[in-house]
């Protein structure tokens, strides 16, 4: 009965899979061997430029995924990817291996200008910088990483924080905004 479940499973990641390519590998540059797609991503481009994604091996990628706006995703080897991610770019976002997002995480890349209180913010346009997120990195449930983060290898984020500022190496951090709370090593 278990391997006939696990057959089925393998089967429908296959199914999806083969959706996603067929529908969205426009905006894949690479997908490597043993990448399986559980649901059917969503894709929205910016009109401003291209959006491009490229996936190493055996990474995973849950059901309600969003990939929004333009710039370059790139997510390493052996991630993990679950539900109601979003990636919302406007500039670069690297992602290294060995990856483990959790539900609800937010990816933002820019944020909106509002210096000159005469024109309405919508108007004013944005600032963009990449965000780099380091290998064996878990990030927690509900977490938003804002733009110019750069996230160190081994670093833990807490379910519920928001991440404005560059954590180190091995550090585990919370909060809104993060603190850190101690260090793994």
């Amino acid at each position: 009965m278990q391997f006939m479940e696990s057959l089925w499973r393998k089967a429908l990641l296959s199914i999806a899979t083969f959706w996603n390519i067929i529908r969205y590998g426009h905006f894949f540059s690479h997908i490597g061997r043993g990448t399986y797609f559980e649901g059917v991503l969503e894709f929205s481009p910016d009109y401003k430029d291209t959006l491009l994604v490229s996936v190493g091996n055996e990474s995973m990628f849950y059901s309600n995924i969003s990939i929004r706006g333009r710039g370059k995703l790139v997510i390493g080897s052996h991630c993990s990817i679950n539900s109601g991610v979003i990636f919302g770019l406007t500039n670069d976002l690297i992602i290294g291996d060995y990856v483990l997002i959790a539900d609800n995480v937010s990816f933002r890349t820019a944020d909106h200008e509002f210096s000159d209180v005469s024109i309405p913010i919508a108007l004013q346009g944005e600032r963009s910088a990449p965000i780099r997120v380091g290998n064996d990195v878990w990030i927690g449930a509900n977490v938003v990483i804002l733009r110019g983060v750069n996230i160190g290898n081994g670093a833990i984020i807490s379910a519920n924080s928001v991440v404005n500022c560059n954590v180190r190496p091995y550090e585990v951090v919370r909060g809104v905004p993060v603190k850190k709370i101690k260090e793994r090593k």
